[in-house]
């Protein structure tokens, strides 16, 4: 379990309420990174370490997870200091997965992929042809 300072998680439940308010329904995860403006695996870890404490749940469906807020009072327990420091590779982690998507979604969207797919069919047709070309050497000698 990580150590989540009071101060941040009064934020999280700020969150929360506000996207309630907005939307009429519990936050994803992701829509409470983009509006606080840290990285979604961080929200969803200090989510985990709240939801042990009772002050928020994260709710499952079908369709996705969002977050409700259950006894708001529980992160007093929460000490004021900062805990581990992850929030900066959390962040750094997603920017990495946001880019890796983004070069995927571009290598399908371009065709890209089917045109080297295309060439590597090529390529192994032309070595196929070349080794039926070439003649086998006789096992028996007799070269």
């Amino acid at each position: 379990m990580i150590r989540v300072p009071r101060a941040e998680a009064h934020l999280l439940l700020a969150g929360v309420r506000v996207l309630e308010h907005r939307l009429g329904r519990g936050p994803t995860p992701e829509e409470l990174a983009e509006v606080l403006g840290v990285a979604e695996s961080q929200i969803r870890l200090q989510a985990a370490t709240l939801e042990e404490l009772g002050a928020v749940a994260l709710v499952s469906s079908a369709y996705e997870t969002h977050l409700e807020i259950r006894d708001h009072l529980a992160v007093e327990q929460l000490d004021e200091r900062q805990g581990p420091a992850i929030g900066d590779d959390l962040r750094a982690f997603d920017e990495r997965k946001r880019e890796e998507a983004e070069k995927m979604a571009h290598l399908f969207d371009t065709g890209e992929h089917e045109k080297q797919r295309q060439d590597q069919l090529k390529r192994m047709d032309e070595d196929l042809q070349e080794f039926r070309r070439r003649k086998p050497r006789n096992p028996f000698g007799g070269d």
